[in-house]
């Protein structure tokens, strides 16, 4: 019997709106017992909108002004995934995503945002940009700079709307641009006058700032069309320019059209008093893509976004628990402070209007408190020392709702996830056809059965092999359906270090202690991302075990096949032989720095990216070239897999002083965050000669690591140009082969 809690309920925040960051850090703050959270949001880095008027007019550097969700979320005990939400079934209580697997939900809050609205037939040119997203906005805005101050010419940009946002980004953007010759910035506003839902004083003081700066302003300037050169107003007057920046108001996400749920006939969610949405009340809404009903014409800004967080955060907790749920009250009057992008702010505050240098520095003041408000707060590492501890993350809170006795949970097979669990996820999963395979997943027999023939597999009958390899780990991700693509990558790795093709995947997962929707909804993700992998490569899953346990993990059972004269040994290095290492090394660290919350947005994409890149192609390459030697770099690092090759073939090597290693493991190093493998691989060190230390990097364990290959010196640079064409950038020549001496050794190059 085993006494771990079963997940009760999950939780998803679609969107990183101010309401859902509010959401976060209270559930940092104060978790619920046996509530699951997920975040989903298309950018894992966000700028905060308030200060990146600040941020273009060069009042402040881009990591001043962003958000890093991955951080964010791990140091919350939230899970994070970057992914654009196409639709919400919620019918099904789903959110679909592009490119990867569904996530069910039980309570689904949504604060998506919005886009600027553009007129029907508004032709876009290279230069047409919306301000939202605001983190490609900014990178357009850099290009366009970049490509002006390269080819000086005349250029005017057209700004459409006067709301706050489009008269902050006008200044700032003319004061960036300043400095280049004949640019032109004209503000075109549909109503009589700019801010219109702010005093008269306020928008007097807005345009009087405006046009100090050498804007044009146009008033009653209503765009209803154009083309990539100009604009045509409702009164058939048309405007030359160069650019567009689309500051319009708010218009909804198309998603929300097909979800089912009750929207306006704008196309914004209908939410009540409690932001639950009409007609599915396991559904919230917040920020700009919802109408609060009970004022339909509340403004859609971030004061109020900040307020809804709280009584969000609340309100699903009540509901969770079947307890009455507390109404939102929007505040009569709002403070809102405008960037002039010119050492100075204007301050409204219900019928008061100001501007002045203490306002910009108020406005300076409340802004980074916001921000540092969601600083990571982490554990403290020893200088040069190895952060030793459990290596696998907690996916999940397992503790009951309401902190009372559960069921206890059975071992053994009484262990094993529920027939209806397991049959609605695989009638899901896409698994080809293959002649090789006579019986698999959908047959329902108690093994799969292959057809053992050469002429299904090319190879002459008396050269052919099998070739099977099995692997099993705990996720080292919160992310099932990205822990299930690597999985399935790194477990197929052995089979093309073998110059093997592998064609058979049996899994066996075992998913933490949860409700039976829950694990449904993780073992879907789970097996999407893995059959996904497995497919690309032409692998057949046929098959497999699902049980509880306390983590989240995944393996496979794989079979591939070989021509007997044609397979890759570790016995078969020769002296003079050039080592190329197809990936770089560091995913051990910089996983490990991603447990303790210390692992940027941008170190974890780029560990992700090379642990999705399958081996077959880098295999493919060493056989080509004929290579003799290869291994997959794996657990035991490089200094670990490279001398069992040298035992095996009785050389030495020398290896060049450095090779490509990933930014993530040169970060947590210099913090002295190391994997908790990195320890026992370090056993070899009196195996390495160096003057000085052995390099870290010869001990990071490695997961879905690259192939290490040996081949004749004088077809290295093919090699290495075959690999570069085959997606594999980082691909690197990192040493040499020698003649062993007595105990085979590495040696280090200075």
């Amino acid at each position: 019997m085993n006494d771990a809690a079963p997940i009760e309920k999950h939780v998803v925040l679609v969107g990183a709106g101010n309401a859902h960051l509010v959401f976060l850090r209270r559930w940092r703050m104060s978790p619920w017992p046996g509530v699951a959270v997920t975040l989903v949001s298309e950018f894992a880095e966000i700028p905060y909108s308030a200060m990146v008027p600040g941020h273009i007019a060069g009042d402040y550097r881009w990591d001043e002004i962003t958000l890093d969700l991955v951080r964010f979320c791990r140091s919350a005990g939230a899970r994070f995934v970057a992914a654009r939400v196409t639709a919400v079934d919620a019918a099904r209580r789903l959110v679909q995503l592009e490119d990867r697997a569904a996530i069910s939900y039980d309570v689904l809050s949504l604060g998506i945002g919005s886009l600027p609205a553009e007129p029907e037939g508004c032709a876009n040119g290279e230069w047409s940009f919306f301000m939202r997203p605001l983190g490609p906005f900014t990178r357009h805005l850099e290009r366009l700079e970049k490509l002006l101050r390269e080819f000086p010419r005349p250029f005017h940009l057209a700004v459409v709307g006067g709301g706050v946002s489009g008269c902050e980004l006008s200044l700032a953007i003319r004061k960036r641009l300043a400095k280049l010759a004949d640019v032109r910035i004209t503000l075109l506003q549909s109503n009589r006058q700019l801010l219109p839902s702010f005093p008269d004083r306020a928008a007097r003081i807005m345009e009087q700032r405006l046009r100090d700066a050498g804007l044009a302003v146009r008033l009653e300037a209503c765009v209803v069309g154009g083309g990539p050169d100009r604009l045509r107003l409702s009164s058939g007057e048309e405007i030359a320019c160069d650019g567009v920046l689309w500051a319009t108001p708010a218009a909804p996400p198309d998603c929300l059209r097909s979800s089912g749920l009750s929207i306006d006939e704008s196309g914004f969610l209908r939410v009540g008093e409690t932001l639950q949405s009409l007609g599915d009340p396991a559904v919230f809404g917040t920020g700009d893509c919802v109408t609060f009903t009970p004022r339909p014409t509340l403004p859609r800004n971030g004061v109020h976004a900040v307020r809804q967080g709280r009584v969000l955060f609340d309100n699903v907790r009540e509901f969770l628990h079947e307890r009455p749920l507390t109404p939102f009250q929007p505040q009569r009057n709002c403070l809102c402070l405008m960037n002039t992008a010119d050492g100075e702010a204007i301050l409204s505050y219900g019928s008061l209007a100001t501007k002045g240098g203490f306002v910009r520095r108020l406005k300076d003041r409340i802004d980074r408190a916001w921000l540092e408000s969601f600083a990571v707060v982490t554990r403290s590492v020893s200088e040069g020392g190895t952060e030793i501890g459990d290596d696998t993350p907690s996916l999940t809170r397992r503790v009951t709702m309401d902190r009372q006795p559960h069921l206890m949970r059975c071992g053994g097979c009484g262990a094993k996830v529920s027939g209806d669990v397991l049959s609605s996820v695989l009638s899901g999963l896409e698994i080809p056809n293959d002649p090789r395979v006579l019986l698999g997943t959908r047959s329902g027999e108690d093994a799969a059965v292959h057809r053992v023939r050469a002429d299904l597999f090319g190879i002459a009958p008396d050269k052919l092999v099998e070739v099977q390899t099995v692997d099993y780990f705990r996720a080292f991700l919160d992310d099932p359906y990205l822990f299930g693509r690597i999985a399935a990558l790194h477990s197929v790795s052995d089979v093309y270090a073998m110059n093997a093709r592998p064609f058979s995947a049996l899994a066996i997962a075992t998913l933490p202690y949860a409700r039976g929707p829950i694990q449904a909804g993780q073992l879907r993700e789970l097996l999407a991302g893995a059959t996904r992998s497995l497919n690309e490569l032409g692998v057949v899953l046929t098959g497999g075990h699902t049980s509880e346990g306390h983590d989240l993990s995944l393996g496979f059972s794989v079979t591939g096949y070989a021509d007997e004269d044609q397979l890759f040994r570790k016995s078969n290095l020769k002296p003079g032989d050039t080592l190329i290492l197809t990936k770089p090394l560091g995913t051990g660290a910089t996983l490990a720095a991603w447990m303790h919350g210390e692992c940027s947005a941008e170190e974890l994409d780029e560990a992700i990216g090379q642990m999705l890149i399958a081996n077959a192609s880098a295999a493919a390459v060493f056989a080509q070239f004929g290579a003799r030697a290869v291994t997959d770099i794996t657990g035991f690092g490089l200094a670990g897999h490279l001398l069992e090759m040298l035992d095996a073939s009785r050389v030495s090597a020398r290896l060049l002083a450095s090779v490509p290693v990933l930014a993530g493991f040169k970060a947590a190093a210099a913090r002295g965050i190391l994997s908790t493998l990195q320890p026992d691989n370090e056993k070899l060190r009196c195996r390495v000669h160096c003057s000085g230390s052995p390099p870290a990097w010869l001990f990071d364990p490695q997961t879905s690591g690259g192939l290490l290959g040996a081949v004749r010196p004088e077809v290295a640079s093919a090699v290495l140009e075959d690999l570069y064409c085959r997606g594999l950038p980082h691909a690197a020549v990192i040493g040499q082969v020698l003649d062993v001496t007595q105990t085979p050794l590495i040696e280090m190059g200075v």
